[in-house]
């Protein structure tokens, strides 16, 4: 019989296993993980029920207003909720007044965010879609859905993923019964009907959401944190980089082919987005570690980052597995108008492990200071973005802008990196 005894490998499995349930990262991972697989189910299921009924051409209008629209919405509150989190994570008791310096900021932005984009949205629809409906669709993404945001944000300063599941999966749950209700009542469901069911879906969301934050957390000091204005503004203009280069490409397809073929690679680039739920799990339950290990030192924070690359890439390698298996089942779930959505995900299998390796490097960036580095490496490729892959859908169809898509993400991935080793030579030295 094997023995038990403190050196023996059931003990040692024994030990691990009670040192992972103590782990605040180990429980923060699992339930990021069950966050984002809940939604993934909740939005694959919304995806399916709303392209079918939409049809590429009309999902594609759909998604050209809600990927600009969360894209621009970034702007409102110049990243006040993410300066929210930096300082919070590290002083609680700072929170009621950071909470309150991002409810101003957003309001204050909010009339500057949101002319100007609904100007460009019409103008890059044209008349697929009514004016007010297109309006309200925008408004509901850059004012409810950044209210939602923010909520999510208060929590994780305090590291409670838990709460940021409830919220999270709560909005991904009403978009879903809305939806599910507008189908119920519309026989062909259109854009124009979809918009107030979307605007109701939003509205309860961030209803939800401020008023858990009220009752957990306590209610914002309305002030302006003028000191930090700056480093807000940098936060900003990063996360703005971040959106653009996760959903700019979409009404750039639009664009440069047309609504059709725009909606079949929004709906492969949507399952890449879904399949990615265990590496964006994982950065989202180190991203305050981060912070924690560079008021240690720099070397601490860069051996965090080193020890975090290999659960990325294991994370990330099965999803590329799955993807390519289930490509060529996808126009059977959605119909024969997505016919060219297998490409694209073949095209974007690897996607969610670059997204792994370049979010670990750019929290690094961003605890030691980097934050000027990493900034210019976002503004550098999300400017890029548009142009390669208006090229890449002109010379190659579908199948050219996701390659190109790639490519992007390939070199944001590989500069990232260099970055972190040229700032660890100048530190060593």
């Amino acid at each position: 019989m094997q023995s038990n005894t403190p050196g023996s490998v059931p003990s040692k499995v024994k030990n691990l296993i009670g040192q992972a349930r103590k782990s605040s990262l180990v429980r923060n991972t699992l339930s990021y993980t069950v966050n984002f697989g809940l939604q993934l189910v909740i939005q694959l299921a919304f995806f399916m029920l709303i392209s079918r009924n939409l049809g590429a051409e009309g999902y594609g209008v759909f998604i050209s207003i809600t990927s600009a629209s969360i894209i621009a919405g970034f702007i409102i509150g110049l990243g006040s909720e993410y300066l929210l989190v930096q300082r919070v994570a590290v002083d609680p008791d700072a929170f009621p007044r950071y909470f309150g310096h991002a409810l101003i900021m957003m309001a204050l932005t909010l009339p500057l965010v949101a002319i100007p984009m609904i100007v460009f949205l019409h103008y890059l629809v044209g008349d697929t879609i009514s004016l007010l409906h297109l309006s309200v669709i925008s408004l509901t993404d850059l004012i409810f859905t950044r209210l939602v945001v923010l909520a999510a944000q208060a929590y994780m300063a305090f590291d409670k993923a838990n709460k940021q599941l409830f919220i999270n999966a709560f909005m991904a749950i009403s978009k879903l019964v809305f939806l599910i209700a507008a189908t119920s009542l519309n026989s062909k469901l259109t854009v124009s009907d979809w918009t107030w069911w979307y605007f109701a879906s939003g509205l309860l969301s961030a209803i939800v959401a401020i008023a858990l934050v009220f009752r957990d957390l306590g209610r914002p000091i309305m002030t302006i944190v003028r000191e930090d204005l700056r480093l807000s503004s940098l936060y900003c203009v990063e996360f703005l980089a971040i959106g653009s280069m996760k959903d700019l490409d979409k009404p750039v397809v639009v664009h440069a082919i047309d609504a059709h073929a725009g909606g079949q690679y929004a709906a492969g680039f949507r399952i890449i987005d879904a399949a990615s739920a265990p590496v964006r799990a994982f950065l989202y339950a180190t991203y305050t570690h981060h912070f924690r290990h560079a008021e240690v030192g720099r070397e601490n924070s860069y051996s965090f980052a080193l020890k975090l690359l290999p659960a990325a890439v294991g994370l990330a390698l099965p999803v590329a597995i799955g993807l390519f298996v289930i490509a060529d089942y996808i126009p059977l779930v959605l119909g024969e108008d997505f016919a060219e959505t297998p490409s694209v995900i073949k095209c974007l299998a690897f996607y969610p492990l670059l997204m792994g390796l370049s979010g670990i490097g750019a929290d690094l960036l961003r605890a030691i200071g980097h934050q000027k580095v990493r900034m210019a490496l976002l503004i550098f490729t999300s400017l890029a973005l548009v142009p390669v892959v208006w090229f890449g859908a002109i010379m190659g169809g579908l199948v050219g802008a996701a390659l190109f898509r790639f490519a992007v993400q390939s070199a944001l991935t590989l500069l990232t990196w260099a970055a972190i080793l040229v700032s660890r030579k100048r530190n060593a030295a």
